[in-house]
């Protein structure tokens, strides 16, 4: 009964909401941006850094997903008009005329482009737009091994104009996936890698290394970034008495996830303000995940000097390794102990070791100020999506 009224309300408030969604799609425009959260993430924030560089171009984006959260909400729509769809692309009665309203209205426009990012209202509206519309889809990652949406996407590839990714990993395994599904060569051609902005400020880290070394673990509350591995990691620390503290940041609630002492539940952090505050305070960083495409967080802590030990995700093997003394990663499987005791290993060597700690501290600074030095990220996308 509690659902169904829900249910009659949500479909109200959809119904309330579509003079605006109107209003919107009546006005000349190009950019027309689908993503499906603006909840707290590092795809959504690799989104919003892509939007920013159209903002002068007054661009509309739709939230075609379930947000979790408000994450990133104020981001989005203080560069673009934005608005999340909710029912409107849920209820099947309501998504088939809104498709129909909308694919109307970008095909009546002179240039359009629609640029989407992990959008299946996106991917539905595909075969309604007209040859003259560009179209452009961003993946980070699969979403379920090679099982998921990239699946369902695989009808569409010939309209696709450009396929962007966030790691050559993808794109490799695009390309596999086009063989074994018979998709024409030349469509793999379209596929380009962009690598994520990265933010680096060129401030020299300081940390105390004498104190308890403080851990970071930075997610959603996902299945495939495995919360359970890092709390295990958590709890054979504290058998082991290491001088360590965890700080878990994301949207878990501690009063459903039971963690041990050493483990501080943070809660959701939207200010870049207050997350550097614990970046700049932290010296390991975290990343258990079954899969990843960028693994942005990774950079995003090296910018303060902070030490990475992840899983082999992505393209992370390409510039983190022991060797390097920039970073640690870890075989990635299925065994949630066997991986806790891994993690676990690595960060006695540094609780007992401070010095290699400074070393590798300093290192995956230096790493991540090349990669920002390299990195052609505005342009790319500028040409990739505005150019011919």
């Amino acid at each position: 009964m509690l659902k169904k009224v829900k249910r009659i309300f949500e479909n109200i408030s959809a119904i309330i909401k579509y003079p605006k969604i109107l209003n919107v799609l009546s006005k000349k425009n190009r950019l027309y941006f689908f993503s499906y959260s603006w909840s707290f993430g590092g795809g959504e924030r690799a989104f919003i850094d892509m939007l920013s560089l159209f903002k002068d171009q007054n661009p509309i984006c739709f939230i075609t997903g379930n947000s979790v959260t408000d994450g990133f909400r104020k981001e989005f729509e203080a560069i673009a008009e934005t608005i999340s769809l909710d029912r409107w692309c849920q209820k099947k009665t309501f998504k088939r005329y809104l498709l129909k309203k909308m694919s109307s209205a970008i095909n009546a426009q002179d240039q359009p482009i629609v640029i989407g990012w992990t959008s299946a209202f996106m991917y539905e509206l595909i075969p309604l737009l007209a040859p003259h519309v560009k179209i452009i889809d961003i993946t980070h990652n699969f979403t379920d091994n090679g099982k998921g949406m990239e699946l369902e996407t695989l009808a569409y590839v010939p309209k696709i104009d450009k396929r962007i990714v966030g790691s050559n990993l993808l794109k490799s395994q695009f390309g596999s996936l086009y063989i074994k599904h018979n998709i024409p060569v030349e469509f793999a051609d379209r596929i380009i890698f962009i690598q994520n902005k990265i933010p680096f400020n060129n401030l020299t880290p300081e940390k105390n290394y004498d104190d308890n070394l403080q851990i970071l673990f930075v997610s959603r509350n996902s299945p495939e970034k495995r919360s359970n591995v890092l709390l295990r990691i958590a709890e054979i620390c504290l058998t082991k008495n290491l001088p360590v503290t965890f700080k878990m940041i994301g949207d878990y609630d501690p009063e459903k996830l039971v963690h041990p002492a050493n483990v501080e539940m943070v809660g959701i952090i939207n200010s870049k303000e207050a997350i550097n505050e614990y970046y700049k305070n932290s010296h390991l960083l975290l990343l258990t995940s079954e899969r990843e495409g960028w693994g942005l967080v990774i950079f995003e802590s090296m910018n303060f000097g902070i030490v990475p030990i992840s899983t082999t995700v992505g393209d992370l093997s390409s510039h983190l390794s022991t060797a390097k003394k920039n970073g640690v990663l870890i075989e990635n499987g299925d065994d949630i102990e066997l991986l806790a005791q891994k993690f676990t290993s690595e960060i006695t060597l540094f609780c007992r070791n401070r010095a290699l700690l400074q070393q590798f501290s300093k290192n995956a600074f230096e790493t991540v100020k090349e990669l920002a030095k390299k990195a052609d990220f505005e342009n790319s996308y500028l040409q990739t999506i505005l150019g011919d």
